[in-house]
This record gives structure tokens, C-alpha cells and sequence, in this order.
């Protein structure tokens, strides 16, 4: 389940993308699939929680962690409800549960063309992580890199405020309650629409809907920047720039991604560094480090000390140089997917 960061009443289940059969709603009330009832349980947890804390941390500056205000809350985020006055706290829990809005698939065998129950890759099991959150952070890693791109459509993209891949971490979904919603629920609706359309766009093939799950998979929650990510990354990159020039060698990459490099660089320096990137990834997958680290020192000196003080209290170089490898290529690679997603046949 993921729940997110916009609120209200939704008479039906609205459809995000057909193909892929994603849904927003509000919160299930079904006998077996009660969601409501358990994110009021999951509340419950946390102010308790927060209390805990509150006594825990006693002489820490007033008001860290202050009771919630669940009749704020209430009048801050659903200005459209009536809420009553000196409300008991289940009152006021049922409120916002009944407010908030949840992103899901939901798939009837008879939507799955060439899938069937047991090999679905977008349907959720029991020991396999909810596939809402990956498709809402896949999503934001695309927008969130693909600035010169931003449309209003992306500008109102929402995020979420509560999955239950997190249950085992401590809860914060009234924490994020808190917090002020800056933009009204149409235009979340209607950023996610269409998106929705532009994947519904992009999957017409069987081996469309395989890549697009290879790469949220390859994507999702991947934040340790090491050697390892910077070879994934240029392996997506390299995947994605070649798919439509089946004579192109690996080689040819250095012209395609020195496109995507931010314009913190110049044009000698973007070239520069596509090719470094392609020699330093290819050392990896040759097993040789030393050449490996030779190449890192090589490039840091050339161009990466031109633009960084690094504080080797923090990292060591070589960590900070493969650490900025992998912000540049992660930042071309969502251009990149950002483009392949809008047009497939897309020529790099």
C-alpha cells in the first residue's frame, strides 16, 4: 500500500494507465483488504511513539516532539470536512484515513495479454516489495534529474507519504500530515495521468513491459553511490543509447552521452568525460583496479578538482571521485530515460 501526499474524497477508483492497470482510490474497506482500519492502527502506533520520544527526550528544546494536533491536522489538510470540536482521537483518526488517497495495480487475469498470475511482473506477492512504490520512485528519479525538461506536468508529480515496504521502520505518516499540501488534488491527478498515458505510450510489445520492469528494478532504491552503481549505470545508459543503432559499438557511446552531461562542464570537459566514464567501466568489468584507480585519479585531476573541494574527512578521493562519477551519470541517465519513455524510437 502507498498512500500519497494529496487528499480527499474519490467517489471511484480514478485509472492512471490502462496498460499497466494502475489506480488511485481511497483507502480499501473491504472485510479482507481493510486499509483504512489498519493506517488508523499504524497512527495509533505512532502516537505512541511520538509520546515515547517526547518523554525519552524530555531536555531537548519545547516542543521537538510535542504531541500531535490531530484537529489541526484535520482543518489544515481537509478543509472541506466539518471537524468538530474536542473530537476524540479516533474521531479525528477517522477523518484523515477516510481523506487519504492510495496509488495500487490491480489486475484481473483478463488484463494480462502474456502474463498470467504467476508470472506478472507488475502484480505484488507476499515476500516481494508493493510495486506502487518503485513505479512512484522510478517516476521521481526521472523528473527529479530531468529539470530542463519540467513541464507543469512534472511540477505537480506527487510523491507519498506512507508505504508498507516501510513497516518495519518507524512510522511518520502524521509527521508528514504536518506538512502543508502546496498544490490541489487536480493537478496531482492530472500530472499523474499523464504520465500514465505517456507509459501507456511507450508499452505496445511484450518486451516493452520487460524492459520497463528491468529498469525500474535496476533503479529502485539503489542510493550507494560505489563502483558497483557507476557500472550499472553506464550499462542502462549504454543499453538505452544503443537500442536503435544496432552497428554502434561501445565505443560510440562517448559522442551520444556526452550530450547528457550537465552544463556545469564545458564541452571539452563533457567529452572528457563520457569517455572516461566508458575506459573507467570497462576496467571494472576487465578486473582491472589498478588501471581502475589510475583512470579515477586521472580524471579527478584533469576536470573533477576544477569544480569540487573535497573534504577527505568525509570520503576518501577515490570515494569522492567515483561518488561524482555516479551524480553525473545518473543525471544523464534519467534524461536518457526520460526521452525513451516519451518516443522509444528515439535517435540518440
Amino acid at each position: 500500500m502507498v498512500i500519497l501526499n494529496f487528499y480527499g474524497k474519490l467517489p471511484t477508483p480514478i485509472c492512471i494507465s490502462q496498460k499497466l492497470k494502475i489506480f488511485i482510490s481511497n483507502l480499501p474497506k473491504e472485510e479482507h483488504n481493510n486499509w483504512n482500519e489498519y493506517l488508523i492502527e499504524n497512527m495509533l502506533i505512532e502516537i505512541k511513539e511520538r509520546a515515547i520520544s517526547e518523554e525519552f527526550y524530555k531536555n531537548v528544546p519545547a516542543g521537538s516532539f510535542k504531541p500531535y494536533d490531530l484537529q489541526r491536522i484535520c482543518e489544515q489538510q481537509f478543509p472541506w470536512e466539518k471537524v468538530p470540536q474536542n473530537a476524540t482521537e479516533q474521531e479525528y483518526l477517522q477523518i484523515i484515513a477516510d481523506n487519504l488517497i492510495c496509488i495500487y495495480f490491480d489486475y484481473e487475469y483478463e488484463d494480462m495479454p502474456f502474463f498470467d498470475w504467476t508470472t506478472n511482473c507488475f502484480d505484488g506477492r507476499l515476500c516481494e516489495e508493493d510495486y506502487a512504490e518503485k513505479f512512484m520512485d522510478f517516476c521521481h528519479f526521472i523528473i527529479r534529474n530531468s529539470k530542463e525538461y519540467e513541464t507543469e506536468i512534472n511540477a505537480n508529480f506527487p510523491s507519498y507519504i506512507y508505504s508498507s515496504n516501510d513497516d518495519l521502520k518507524r512510522h511518520f505518516t502524521l509527521g508528514r500530515l504536518q506538512l502543508k499540501c502546496f498544490y490541489n488534488k487536480e493537478d496531482y491527478i492530472a500530472s499523474l495521468q499523464a504520465w500514465g498515458k505517456r507509459f501507456d505510450n511507450f508499452l505496445s510489445f511484450p518486451n516493452d513491459f520487460y524492459q520497463l520492469d528491468y529498469l525500474i528494478n535496476a533503479i529502485h532504491k539503489d542510493r550507494e553511490y560505489n563502483a558497483y552503481h557507476f557500472f550499472k549505470s553506464f550499462s542502462l545508459c549504454e543499453m538505452l543509447l544503443l537500442s536503435n543503432h544496432k552497428e554502434c559499438q561501445t565505443k560510440d557511446v562517448d559522442n551520444k552521452l556526452s550530450y547528457f552531461i550537465q552544463d556545469d562542464y564545458s564541452d571539452e570537459e563533457k567529452c572528457s568525460l563520457a569517455k572516461y566514464i566508458r575506459q573507467i567501466r570497462n576496467k571494472i568489468g576487465h578486473g582491472d583496479f589498478l588501471k581502475f584507480n589510475e583512470l579515477l585519479e586521472r580524471v579527478g585531476n584533469e576536470i573533477l578538482d576544477n569544480h569540487y573541494a573535497y573534504d577527505y574527512t568525509e570520503f576518501s578521493r577515490q570515494n569522492w571521485i567515483i561518488q561524482s562519477l555516479c551524480c553525473i551519470i545518473d543525471d544523464a541517465l534519467a534524461k536518457i530515460i526520460y526521452l525513451y519513455i516519451i518516443d522509444k524510437n528515439h535517435t540518440f
